[in-house]
């Protein structure tokens, strides 16, 4: 007969750790991340030396963003370089990009669309081409910007980024991601996924220097680049995670323009948000593996191999197991709440009590608090609503676990493939850029 006492006390205690765990980090996250936060934006800096910006847009099919993002990048740094990489475009996004102030490089069947790392590759090389040509360059001075095609960066962001790479240790910034179509209730809770917790464990992490880079409103040091070899971004669904692996590998140290942004398009649909996060978790899984080489370079700093683990691990080590304890250990507490005379102990009400208490502290308390945060940040949006988010999002999560589950399931398959996202052409006010002050309108 099975013993359902002993079964719920061992998926409680399992929860509860992963939600100890959890509560723990989210401490440390928070005060590191609003203090870096609160430094950014009471201290804007200024860059000290001459940067030469370089802007590289993978693109297959984007008319309906391209022409914009080339504006906005412009409209901002006119002395930019624009590369547009169109990857075997077929409806006119290369004209459309050229229209709009950018050098088009154009890659055709059967060499297109083997990736986004390639693409990025292509147009790293005819930067290179054209530094060469023009008598060479300073790579040090040159910052290479990775956007996405519906890609937007906010006011200030120049030079809060450039600035970062006044220290010469710098080799990569990452700008925080927020979502602009939040019209729709699944893109509102990808805004507050980004700009709320993952915004602050990206500012948190300044302070280890391993700010993970992404695929958008990433900016790299062209000397760093140069350290990693020929093809810098990789065939790995999460080229992006990669780069900033083998960045820190070398000895490059990872920073977080914490008080500007990138905006993006969000997911519209459950599926197609779950095929864009297998794809993410995929590639998070597979590049965990390099987390033991951190730990053997003599060029990397102990924390940032410590903090770098941690984050390459919890997807596989904290969030899969949390699915399984947080889903049983719900259905025991809903259960019990109701027959809790089925396990066999006195004071059960009291107990059974106790553990709902805790585990609705440690799991809605976290992302409640980050609801404050993101209404602080966000125009418009109220403190009620935002925590209101925060705990939907507890369950809004499970797209992120099935997404896990599913990652790992092709890895096990060998399963590699990947399907790019799709863009939506936007309204006019959707494509306003934010205003100085840090908020999205």
């Amino acid at each position: 007969m099975i013993d359902l006492g002993a079964w719920f006390n061992a998926i409680m205690a399992l929860a509860l750790l992963l939600l100890a765990w959890g509560f723990a980090q989210f401490l440390v996250w928070y005060r590191w991340g609003l203090a870096e936060l609160d430094d950014a934006e009471r201290h804007p800096r200024v860059p000290a030396n001459e940067y030469r910006l370089v802007v590289l847009i993978p693109a297959l099919n984007e008319r309906d963003v391209i022409a914009g993002t080339v504006h906005g990048v412009l409209a901002l740094a006119p002395d930019a370089t624009v590369l547009v990489i169109d990857d075997a475009s077929e409806d006119g996004t290369d004209v459309l990009a050229a229209e709009a102030g950018a050098r088009v490089v154009r890659r055709d069947l059967p060499d297109a669309r083997r990736g986004k790392g390639a693409a990025l590759n292509h147009g790293y090389h005819a930067l290179l081409d054209e530094m060469t040509g023009a008598g060479g360059g300073d790579p040090e001075h040159t910052i290479v910007c990775v956007m996405d095609a519906d890609g937007r960066l906010s006011p200030q962001t120049i030079p809060a980024v450039l600035s970062r790479f006044d220290d010469p240790r710098v080799g990569g910034v990452q700008l925080p991601v927020r979502i602009r179509n939040r019209r729709r209730f699944l893109a509102r809770m990808q805004d507050f996924e980004f700009w709320g917790m993952s915004a602050i464990a990206q500012m948190a992490r300044i302070r280890t220097r391993s700010v993970s880079l992404g695929g958008n409103g990433q900016f790299t040091r062209l000397s760093a680049l140069l350290t990693v070899g020929d093809t810098p971004w990789s065939d790995s669904l999460t080229e992006d995670l990669d780069l900033g692996l083998e960045l820190s590998l070398r000895g490059w140290e990872l920073d977080c323009a914490a008080a500007a942004w990138v905006s993006q398009q969000g997911v519209e649909t459950v599926g197609a948000l779950l095929r864009q996060r297998t794809r993410w978790y995929q590639g998070h899984m597979i590049c965990a593996r390099k987390a033991m080489d951190l730990w053997h370079s003599p060029r990397v700093d102990r924390r940032t191999a410590l903090e770098t683990t941690i984050y390459l691990i919890t997807p596989a080590f904290v969030m899969l197991p949390w699915s399984i304890a947080f889903t049983l250990g719900l259905g025991f507490l809903a259960y019990n709440l109701v027959h809790h005379t089925v396990i066999p102990f006195d004071g059960v009400g009291v107990q059974v009590a106790f553990y709902a208490t805790f585990w609705y502290v440690l799991t809605f308390l976290p992302p409640a608090v980050l609801g404050l945060v993101y209404a602080r940040r966000t125009d418009g949006e109220t403190a009620l609503a935002a925590v209101g988010k925060g705990h939907v999002h507890v369950f809004y999560a499970y797209i992120n676990m099935a997404a896990g589950w599913r990652a790992l399931t092709r890895i096990a398959l060998g399963r590699h493939g990947w399907a790019k996202t799709a863009r939506v052409a936007e309204p006019e006010a959707e494509q306003r850029p934010p205003d100085e002050m840090g908020r999205a309108a």
